[in-house]
């Protein structure tokens, strides 16, 4: 499961969730009912499909404001729209003080477009979804690749991306190698088939499509 921004607004509307988001409690309670929704067949096509729609449905849809419920393909079953209310949900009566991170972004590749991807643990930013690694320093993404790397990691062009309450500075490292080969131990190497079908943070899969 994952509940990003987007897919906590989507989930909580459907289902009508009106316990307090701030409380540790209510949050683990809402991942619970997020598990109990994913798909139980044919995880390898239906998960990424699944997980994308959520979020496209909250980014596109299902609105902080002004949601678009007769567009919404799941509105019949809606608990927040049958309520006339959707956008009294989610609730969460703490208020978040606005931060910034800088993280840095290990963007290996191969010439026929193969790329390496983990899986971002859970909870955390972007959990649950592939991504490619993620480091707090330069440094310490240079330290994960095996040191007969170090000479062909170079700088990509940096940029912001905008979270709810943060701003992320996301500093892409590239790494050209001839053929996939292991670069640590938590890692896969998805091909240029494989990779878009996979659930990818969307300045992940905007930073991957763009070459």
């Amino acid at each position: 499961a994952i509940l990003d921004g987007n897919v906590k607004r989507v989930l909580t509307r459907f289902l009508g969730f009106g316990d307090d988001l701030a409380v540790g409690a209510n949050e683990r309670a809402l991942w619970d009912r997020a598990t109990q929704l994913l798909p139980a067949d044919d995880l390898v096509d239906a998960m990424p499909r699944y997980t994308q729609g959520l979020m496209d449905l909250g980014a596109t849809v299902c609105l902080t404001r002004n949601p678009n419920c007769l567009l919404c393909p799941v509105q019949p079953l809606c608990v927040a729209q049958r309520e006339g209310a959707p956008e009294s949900y989610p609730v969460k009566t703490r208020k978040l003080k606005r931060t910034a991170q800088s993280l840095w972004l290990l963007q290996a590749r191969t010439a026929d477009g193969a790329v390496w991807l983990h899986k971002r643990p859970t909870p955390g930013v972007w959990a649950g979804l592939f991504c490619l690694p993620v480091f707090d320093s330069a440094e310490q993404l240079a330290a994960s690749v095996p040191a007969r790397f170090h000479g062909h990691l170079r700088d990509g062009n940096a940029f912001v991306h905008v979270l709810t309450h943060k701003d992320l500075h996301l500093h892409p490292v590239l790494l050209d190698v001839t053929e996939p080969q292991v670069l640590s131990d938590d890692g896969t190497w998805f091909d240029a088939a494989q990779w878009p079908q996979l659930g990818l943070p969307a300045p992940v899969r905007k930073l991957l499509a763009n070459g």
